[in-house]
C-alpha cells in the first residue's frame, strides 16, 4: 500500500473543506430518526473498497453504485475503503463527487486506506469529512426493527483488533438492544480465505483470541450478520450459525479470480419482519448469490 502525507498543514486541510460532507443536506438527528420509524420491510444496500482517487476504481464504483441506488436502498454501508490514500483531501473530494448521487444516509466504516497512524492527520480528515453517529468512528444505528453496528478495525495500536474501549462499547451497545436483528460491519474480515484474497492470517484473523473472543460475543447476542471489507471479492461463510459476508467489489482491483468471487459487486439486504434476505449482485445486474 502506498503511503503519502499530506501536502499541507493539517489546519489548511480543515479549513479547505467546503463541500463534499456526508448527509449535510439533512440534519443527522433528523436522518437517524426517520430510519428508526422505517417500517417492518425495507431494504439496504452494501459494498466497499471503492478506493476513490484512482481513475480506474472511479469507473467500477461510479457503476456499482448507480446501479445499487436504482433498487431504492433507505441506505447504504461502505465497508471501508472509500479512498485510495489515506488523508488526501483530493481523494475525498473525489469520492464525494463521485458520490453527489446518493440521497439517502450513506454510512461509512473506517478501512486502512481512509485511516494511517503513519499519515499525520488522516483521523481528523476522516472525521471532518463524515457526520456519523456517535465518535464517528465507530458507531450505532437503528433502522426498523434492526440494530447496526459499525466498527473500526484500525484504531492505532489496536489495528486489526476490537479491544480495550471499543469492544465494551460493543458488549453494553449488544446487551442493551430491543432490536430483532443486528448487523455488523468492519473493515477487516474475521475469517478471509487461504487461497481466495490476499489477507488470509492478516484481518482480524491475525489476532485469534481476540477474534474469537469477538465472534463469541456476536454468538452471544445473535448478530444476524457480519459484513466486511478488505479483500476485493465476494465471500460468504457461515460461522456458529452466523453468516460472514466480505463485500469488497465495490471498485478497487479485484484480488480473485471470478469463480472465487473475483467480480464487482454490492450486496442488497431486505429486512422483512422476521425474515433477512439478501441478493449479491455484479456490475452487469446478474444475481451471482442469494441468501
Amino acid at each position: 500500500m502506498r503511503i503519502i502525507k499530506p501536502l499541507l498543514p493539517l489546519l489548511i486541510f480543515i479549513a479547505t473543506i467546503t463541500n463534499g460532507i456526508a448527509a449535510k443536506d439533512q440534519p443527522l438527528q433528523q436522518e437517524l430518526a426517520s430510519l428508526e420509524k422505517l417500517s417492518s420491510k425495507f431494504s439496504f444496500a452494501v459494498f466497499g473498497d471503492n478506493r476513490a482517487g484512482d481513475p480506474a476504481c472511479d469507473a467500477v464504483y461510479q457503476q456499482v453504485l448507480a446501479a445499487a441506488l436504482e433498487r431504492r436502498p433507505a441506505f447504504i454501508v461502505n465497508t471501508g475503503d472509500q479512498i485510495d490514500k489515506p488523508g488526501n483531501i483530493e481523494h475525498w473530494k473525489r469520492f464525494w463527487e463521485l458520490s453527489k448521487s446518493v440521497a439517502v444516509p450513506y454510512f461509512l466504516t473506517v478501512g486502512n486506506h481512509d485511516i494511517h497512524g503513519e499519515v499525520a492527520g488522516s483521523e481528523d480528515i476522516y472525521k471532518a469529512q463524515v457526520d456519523l453517529p456517535g465518535n464517528e468512528l465507530y458507531y450505532s444505528f437503528v433502522g426498523g426493527n434492526s440494530l447496526f453496528i459499525v466498527l473500526d478495525s484500525y484504531i492505532k495500536g489496536e489495528d486489526k483488533r476490537i479491544t480495550g474501549e471499543q469492544f465494551k462499547w460493543l458488549e453494553q451497545i449488544l446487551a442493551a438492544s430491543k432490536q430483532k436483528h443486528t448487523f455488523v460491519f468492519v473493515h477487516h474480515p474475521l475469517y478471509p480465505e487461504k487461497g481466495k484474497g490476499k489477507h488470509h492470517g492478516n484481518s482480524l484473523d491475525r489476532y485469534k483470541e481476540d477474534r474469537d473472543r469477538l465472534q463469541a460475543l456476536f454468538v452471544k447476542h445473535q448478530v444476524t450478520a457480519v459484513f466486511a471489507g478488505h479483500e476485493h471479492l465476494y465471500l460468504r461463510k457461515t460461522v456458529d450459525g452466523i453468516p460472514h459476508i466480505i463485500a469488497g467489489g465495490g471498485g478497487a482491483p479485484l484480488y480473485a479470480k471470478d469463480e472465487d468471487g473475483g467480480f464487482h459487486h454490492y450486496v442488497f439486504v431486505t429486512v422483512d419482519g422476521e425474515k433477512v434476505s439478501g441478493e449479491v449482485v455484479d456490475v452487469n445486474g446478474k444475481v451471482r448469490d442469494r441468501f
